[in-house]
């Protein structure tokens, strides 16, 4: 339901967004990368520790242990190439196929072979493949403030534009290259997706595990986005939308549905709150209820909100605290902070 808690903070329309390349750059002053696992990340919100989330596929999280006995079997070869920052795992699977890749001076056809990265040599095209993650032992963080236009997949599909948000961030590939002598820059992950005509904050990272855990229904991130509608919404609409409807054969109630009025701005816009993440989960809601959208713009993830000096088409690189307000369900509560 709507109206809880205090006022929500000024939001910005799409429309002041500005580029402000001399200042961001792509980052804002001083960041740095998150540890590999950061420690905040292992607790709930009440401080205890957490017990093990699960995967897509079902399965529980490794322990530390159970990743370094993995580690010392080794990993299969398509999971080593992604890793190296080569291609996804499909796309190694065709470099695989290809005949294309080495290990240890000899060509392996097959994905599933094991190779240990500390121990076996891998080459592509007879060049030895070094980088990704396993070059700099630390995953990073970012926050891209998504244009209109832009898709959330690694690779463009055939026959669309081929504007891919993780093109945004070819300023960080580049200074990577730079700094560790050409190698290969780790693989990123978004963290969901959001659709080709939304904007706002998205969530990129190095780390597919935690990316996972944040995407997970289970954690129960919860999602704010700002509705633009071309009219003001009724109150009949606001209670038609807090009630639900179906997306994707499963009935979904927002977390928080308000109307967005203290900031003084104009009055056709809705602060809606989900938690399910399903796709294009609020522009249902809002047409079941007979809203025309607009414009549709993420303002926060969990507990981090984008701060609105972060123009269209940039990013932010993380600190480690900043990456744990993603699961903190009382900063979450509280409407977030960066």
């Amino acid at each position: 339901g709507g109206g809880r808690g205090d006022p929500p903070p000024p939001i910005d329309d799409d429309n002041n967004d500005k580029d402000d390349d001399e200042y961001f750059g792509g980052f804002l002053p001083g960041s740095k990368s998150g540890p590999l696992i950061p420690e905040q990340l292992n607790a709930g919100g009440d401080g205890r520790k957490s017990g093990p989330a699960l995967r897509f596929n079902g399965e529980e999280y490794k322990t530390p242990a159970e990743r370094r006995r993995e580690k010392a079997e080794g990993e299969r070869l398509n999971k080593a190439l992604a890793n190296l920052g080569v291609a996804s795992r499909r796309g190694a699977d065709d470099l695989i196929f290809g005949g294309r890749v080495k290990v240890n001076g000899e060509t392996v056809t097959s994905p599933a072979t094991r190779v240990n990265l500390s121990k076996d040599v891998v080459t592509l095209d007879g060049k030895v493949v070094q980088g990704g993650i396993n070059m700099v032992k630390e995953h990073t963080y970012f926050m891209v403030n998504k244009p209109k236009g832009f898709v959330c997949s690694a690779r463009a599909n055939e026959g669309s534009s081929g504007k891919l948000v993780l093109d945004l961030l070819e300023q960080w590939r580049e200074e990577f290259r730079r700094e560790h002598g050409s190698a290969n820059p780790p693989r990123l992950f978004t963290v969901g997706r959001l659709d080709v005509a939304t904007t706002g904050l998205l969530l990129v990272t190095t780390d597919g595990d935690w990316c996972q855990r944040v995407a997970h229904p289970s954690s129960e991130v919860v999602k704010q986005y700002v509705v633009t509608a071309n009219a003001k919404p009724t109150r009949a609409q606001i209670i038609a939308i807090e009630q639900g409807t179906e997306v994707d054969g499963k009935h979904v109630t927002p977390h928080r549905v308000e109307l967005v009025s203290a900031d003084g701005g104009p009055k056709n816009r809705i602060i809606v709150e989900v938690v399910d993440g399903r796709n294009r989960e609020v522009r249902v809601l809002c047409a079941d209820a007979g809203v025309d959208v607009k414009s549709l713009k993420r303002t926060r993830v969990g507990g981090l909100r984008m701060p609105k000096e972060l123009p269209l088409g940039k990013y932010v690189k993380l600190k480690p605290h900043q990456v744990a307000y993603v699961l903190d369900k009382g900063l979450s509560n509280n409407n977030g902070s960066f």
